[in-house]
């Protein structure tokens, strides 16, 4: 009973985990790079953090629990440690929030909410070295 309680916790922090990713793709004609900056995590009661995505500078782990990391600054903080410099063009802001739970096709409101904010650019100057 002790193991099968351990693995379907262990099955839920796994499917409800949240994750910081930045992507990378070089310009066509070579002078830039496109960047795409992502936060998500869940919420209970759409203000208490459960799980998120680790948006430090150095992270020892991919997600964190009980801090809230899906925050616009804290992507942006992100995005502008890896332009190091460069000129940030055209940026592209993204914020979304949803309920996870339904009971008969009707949400079930606060009880855990989906958070993601992203922010996606052009950097100007090359990739990073």
């Amino acid at each position: 009973m002790r193991k099968s309680a351990l693995t379907a916790l262990s099955c839920a922090a796994l499917c409800l985990a949240g994750c910081f990713s930045l992507d990378k793709a070089s310009m066509r004609d070579g002078d830039g790079e496109h960047v795409l900056a992502r936060n998500y995590g869940w919420a209970l009661f759409n203000c208490i953090p459960f799980v998120c995505g680790n948006a430090s500078a150095d992270p020892s782990c991919g997600c964190v629990m009980f801090r809230n990391d899906v925050t616009m600054e804290k992507v942006q903080a992100r995005l502008a440690d890896y332009a190091a410099g460069r000129e940030i063009e055209c940026p592209v802001y993204h914020n979304a929030d949803s309920i996870f739970i339904t009971l008969f096709g009707f949400p079930i409101p606060y009880v855990i909410c989906y958070k993601e904010v992203s922010v996606s650019a052009t950097l100007k100057g090359g990739p990073a070295k």
